[in-house]
């Protein structure tokens, strides 16, 4: 699917990292905050390094996807051992200290902070190798979201709502056109009002739309 609208909610945070902050991204469930942030990484072309890293997962398991990315070396240690925990830490936070243009670091998922999970964040955000953006679950603590806040700081916080109209009827006329679409304009402007500026709900709309006229 393509990307559509958020036009001024990219140019301020791609603002707040080029003056070295860090964002947090909030918004409900299919708002679009995962698909703005591969949209600015894609808007870098290729200029500073993007790393997708879901937080759900333990810290061992989030430095193994960070060490891979990153393209650090995670070979057997001297002992023959593999790389443990704190050891691909220490080099995950090493790796960017001269980098003029810090690698950002996506944090998607972030729904809960363990006490583990806390120190990994901490260890990393410490070193000042990485920039840092953190997709927030809407039931994340408010305890634990302005621990957040203190961790990344500086930080800006983005809240995303719903997509006004024009950017609705962009997407559905782009997927109307590029699927040979039999929708008449009224039919089209039905779907927008229908999405309500939803970002999921437009995605479900034209999947099915197409999936109905290819089936007949």
């Amino acid at each position: 699917m393509i990307f559509t609208g958020r036009e001024k909610e990219k140019k301020k945070i791609i603002n707040e990292l080029e003056q070295g902050k860090n964002v947090i991204l909030t918004g409900k469930f299919g708002i679009g905050r995962t698909s703005l942030a591969r949209e600015i990484a894609k808007h870098s072309g290729g200029r500073r390094q993007f790393v997708f890293v879901d937080f759900t997962q333990t810290p061992g398991k989030m430095s193994e996807n960070l060490m891979k990315q990153l393209h650090i070396c995670s070979g057997l240690t001297k002992t023959g051992n593999k790389m443990g925990y704190k050891s691909m830490r220490y080099r995950i936070a090493a790796i960017a200290s001269s980098t003029e243009n810090k690698p950002v670091v996506v944090f998607d998922n972030v729904a809960k902070l363990t006490r583990p999970k806390i120190a990994f964040l901490r260890y990393i955000r410490e070193e000042e190798s990485f920039q840092f953006i953190a997709i927030v679950e809407n039931f994340l603590t408010e305890k634990h979201a302005l621990f957040l806040k203190t961790l990344l700081f500086p930080a800006t916080h983005f809240p995303l709502g719903y997509l006004p109209d024009k950017d609705v009827l962009e997407f559905v006329h782009y997927y109307v056109e590029k699927h040979h679409l039999k929708c008449s304009e009224a039919e089209i402007a039905g779907l927008t009002l229908l999405a309500g500026g939803y970002p999921l709900e437009m995605t479900r709309l034209v999947k099915n739309i197409i999936n109905q006229q290819q089936n007949h």
